[in-house]
């Protein structure tokens, strides 16, 4: 059975199997796409099919994306790794951590930009900032700049001492910040001007209206038997969901869109150089740090802002070192592999459980083709 075949008949069993409406995977070797199947449907009711300008919620897939622009200013000198976040934001320079029975201590550490990279700073997600969240709301009037973030964020005691423990959050929120900060420009003006535009990313943006298509996928998901569009709209991992420009899980995009982004890094010397990508995908976290990430046990680090493969056999892929990515809450997948010249993207209109198991196999049947 030749590569096409086996992969798409494993993705026809998955639509089956997996209940999903439509999917879109797109495969590239040596610069080259080698596989593309879209099935399905974006919009079930009205049978409206996946196409080539199909767009999704990407989700946490933007977080790829906010780093690697947050790099691009690493390169031009505009900070360290280990630079303390006070120095461009000094209301972080007296930090508390809150500890286990509710008392405050005075952070030991200091927050770090690398800390904002690898999830080590001591923030949390959305739902330990509701008031916060509201109170930010209220204040500017609705319009929640970034910018204006760290004034708020900085108020909020620390969930544990900096460097020392993972938890996924809203670390990348204050990446964006810091691009403003340093630019002068607006987080999606960054982001056009130094990859959309460059790399013809017509159809990336935070709101539908700054997009090409506006053929966007429903988000369904299953009750019971019976399936249904829950559109939940762009992620921000602030609740209520405020920042218009969410660094987290904010932008919209399309798999060849994305794939442009994916083999950009993989071409190298692109939007980075060569050395800063072989840097973002080293493993950045050390003992107690792992015990927050859910990737440690299948062989995966977690490096500037993706996932990394650190261990083959606990991977239980034929993938070697170094692929890197990341994925997104409505099960789109992004790898991007240097050595092999090998790039995955994978989007769907479901919002559902089985992610992991279906890109793992997924993964697992490309490795494994001779192209």
């Amino acid at each position: 059975m030749s590569f096409d075949q086996k992969l798409t008949a494993f993705l026809n069993r998955a639509m089956d199997e997996y209940r999903i409406p439509g999917l879109d995977l797109s495969v590239f070797h040596e610069h080259k796409e080698v596989f593309r199947y879209k099935a399905g449907y974006r919009d079930l009711e009205n049978k409206l099919p996946i196409t080539e300008n199909t767009l999704y919620n990407i989700y946490s897939n933007t977080k790829v994306i906010t780093c690697v622009a947050a790099m691009q200013l690493y390169e031009q000198g505009y900070f360290l790794l280990e630079d303390p976040l006070s120095h461009f934001f000094p209301e972080f320079e007296n930090m508390h951590v809150r500890m286990p029975d509710g008392s405050l201590q005075k952070a030991k550490n200091p927050i770090t930009i690398r800390d904002l990279f690898r999830m080590t700073a001591g923030f949390g997600d959305g739902n330990d900032y509701q008031e916060m969240g509201m109170q930010f709301y209220m204040e500017t009037g609705g319009a929640c700049p970034l910018i204006e973030l760290p004034k708020y964020l900085a108020k909020m005691p620390l969930l544990f001492e900096p460097g020392t423990k993972y938890l996924y959050g809203i670390s990348h929120e204050m990446l964006a910040a810091l691009i403003v900060k340093i630019t002068g420009k607006s987080f999606s003006e960054y982001l056009r001007d130094n990859i959309f535009i460059p790399l013809d990313m017509k159809n990336t943006a935070f709101t539908l209206d700054e997009c090409a298509s506006k053929d966007l996928a429903n988000q369904y998901v299953y009750k019971g038997n019976e399936i249904a569009p829950e559109n939940k709209g762009p992620a921000n991992f602030l609740i209520p969901p405020i920042l218009k420009e969410s660094a987290s899980g904010g932008l919209i995009s399309s798999v060849d869109d994305y794939m442009a982004f994916q083999e950009a890094l993989c071409r190298e010397n692109v939007l980075l150089h060569k050395r800063t990508t072989d840097l973002m995908r080293i493993d950045q976290l050390k003992g107690s740090m792992r015990e927050g990430y859910g990737y440690t046990a299948i062989g995966m680090g977690y490096g500037l802002g993706v996932r990394t493969v650190i261990n083959q056999a606990e991977c239980g892929a034929p993938v070697g070192f170094g692929p890197y990515g990341w994925g997104g809450a409505a099960g789109t997948y992004g790898s991007i592999d240097p050595e092999n010249k090998l790039t995955i993207f994978y989007a769907q209109s479901y919002f559902g459980p089985n992610d992991l198991r279906l890109h793992h196999t997924l993964r697992n049947i490309i490795y494994a083709c001779s192209f």
